[in-house]
């Protein structure tokens, strides 16, 4: 009987945290909305200052060669809103699962001045990507992205279609 009561112990001591672990559905959705507030209207509206509500202030945007701040996300933010004042983008789709939220974005605007290392083309630039947000506590606390930059230089003129 002991061992009966010991196992149905650490049984409803394990299903008890199971909840804790994983987000629920709700918490998820309201993941999702703040990464598309984010992306249509902070960055595709150009509102750069709501930036950091949505984003912990510990964020870490980790890329190819080193690791990002909050304050060097926002900072290439304005660039791309530089390179491409009109500067529009939608989600596409998105997935929750646990903690983190998938964006497959398209954004569009047209290069009139310099900006993210481009000069001013005058080039209408279309790009799709994607993005993947960690969420703590309701905010972006971690970024992966990824966008063929090649098809931005190529769009540009910056690199010929055939080289």
């Amino acid at each position: 009987m002991r061992k009966q009561l010991a196992y149905l112990s650490s049984l409803l001591l394990l299903a008890m945290t199971i909840p804790c672990r994983a987000q629920s559905a709700s918490e998820q959705d309201d993941n999702k909305k703040v990464a598309r507030t984010f992306f249509e209207e902070v960055i595709g509206q150009g509102r750069l200052e709501n930036y950091a509500e949505s984003h912990a202030a510990d964020f870490v945007a980790h890329g190819s060669d080193r690791d990002y701040t909050l304050a060097d996300d926002m900072a290439a933010a304005r660039e791309e809103r530089t390179a491409l004042p009109d500067m529009q983008i939608v989600v596409n789709r998105m997935v929750a699962e646990r903690d983190l939220v998938a964006v497959h974005w398209t954004a569009w605007g047209t290069n009139t001045q310099p900006g993210m290392g481009l000069p001013a083309t005058g080039k209408k630039i279309r790009v799709s990507g994607i993005t993947i947000f960690r969420f703590k506590a309701g905010k972006i606390s971690e970024e992966w992205s990824g966008w063929n930059m090649l098809s931005v230089l190529k769009q540009a003129g910056l690199y010929p279609a055939n080289p």
